[in-house]
């Protein structure tokens, strides 16, 4: 199987040493395409200058995580690639990595997606595989906790079940997959591109996987910016609006407009209700509707599922997120 890396680069400069020397020592044959997103920081010569292998694309744009991987994706197709690893600017591959992934794929032609067991630095898990609330939060399977932790507590982990979605911070894509179904939706420029195009390629019944003796070291930075939770937000109700029927949506309105009242409160005393507010403000303009419109005729070609199944997937609780526990535990999760 031909395989491609592509890295996106914003302000990456302290991680991306490690994160191609990683390439280079475990994945020496395979094409790396770095992806310069407008960086600020000077990483782009760096990268020419000490890994001239690397295919470097220089972007006087800033696409954002969706758009970035894209360029990158689109130039190793057209290179041939018949698999794609996407990895995180501040992650690390580790021994036999890819080669366990890109064998899992070929063992098993019916999925489109599969991620390594993702771990930090101190050797907790970052990901083994991601969830989704039945509101559209994100959160990554086992963030924080060791690993006997992880595979008791986290749902398809324990059952040895396909994780809700897999994490675009290193995930193996099949490229027959992607020309199916298409790349990364760009209008969500950062955060839930992931959940949303492992929707889609559920919705075309395609399936993802977690190979866990595959690994990946992610130097995660848990902290929030009003600029992060604006698309957090925002993309947490254009996802569902994308996907589910209008019944569907009023069935969760049940929950969701409590929530939402909720969330208002917090985001006052987290001081991120600036944020919030400004990912409401997103729908009040008539351009994100048309693009709903259009966007869900594409999906609705697709869809060869119900919404039940979609939601099947779901978790009625938010789990291991990176807010402050007792929150989650005692305030969202009730």
């Amino acid at each position: 199987m031909k395989l491609a890396i592509v890295i996106v680069s914003y302000n990456g400069k302290r991680w991306l040493k490690a994160t191609l020397m990683s390439c280079t020592k475990f994945a020496k044959k395979v094409p790396v395409y770095v992806v310069y997103n407008a960086s600020t920081y000077g990483s782009a010569d760096y990268i020419a200058q000490e890994f001239s292998d690397a295919h470097l694309i220089r972007e006087i744009k800033n696409t954002g995580f969706a758009g970035g991987n894209n360029i990158g994706i689109q130039a190793a197709l057209a290179a041939g690639a018949e698999a794609i690893f996407l990895l995180n600017q501040d992650a690390e591959l580790t021994n036999d990595c890819l080669e366990k992934l890109s064998k899992y794929l070929l063992n098993n032609p019916r999925v489109a997606a599969v991620q390594p067991a993702i771990f930090l630095p101190d050797g907790r898990v970052n990901s083994l595989g991601n969830g989704y609330h039945f509101l559209g939060f994100g959160f990554a399977g086992g963030n924080g906790l060791t690993l006997k932790q992880a595979y008791q507590q986290v749902p398809w982990a324990r059952a040895g079940t396909e994780p809700p979605y897999v994490s675009g911070a290193a995930v193996l894509l099949r490229a027959s997959a992607l020309r199916q179904v298409g790349l990364f939706d760009e209008e969500l420029f950062l955060y839930h591109e992931d959940l949303e195009l492992s929707l889609r390629l559920r919705l075309a019944e395609w399936s993802l996987a977690v190979v866990d003796t595959a690994r990946v070291i992610h130097h995660y930075d848990s902290k929030r910016s009003n600029q992060q939770f604006y698309f957090m937000e925002r993309n947490r109700w254009l996802v569902w609006l994308l996907y589910f029927k209008l019944p569907t949506l009023i069935i969760l309105s049940v929950i969701w407009l409590p929530m939402e009242v909720l969330l208002l409160l917090l985001g006052f005393v987290g001081g991120w209700l600036p944020a919030k507010i400004k990912s409401y403000a997103y729908f009040f303009t008539f351009r994100p509707w048309l693009y709903i419109r259009e966007r869900r005729r594409v999906l609705q070609k697709l869809r060869t599922c119900t919404d039940r199944h979609l939601l099947s997937y779901a978790t009625a609780r938010i789990q291991f997120q990176t807010t402050n526990s007792w929150l989650v535990e005692y305030v969202l999760n009730p």
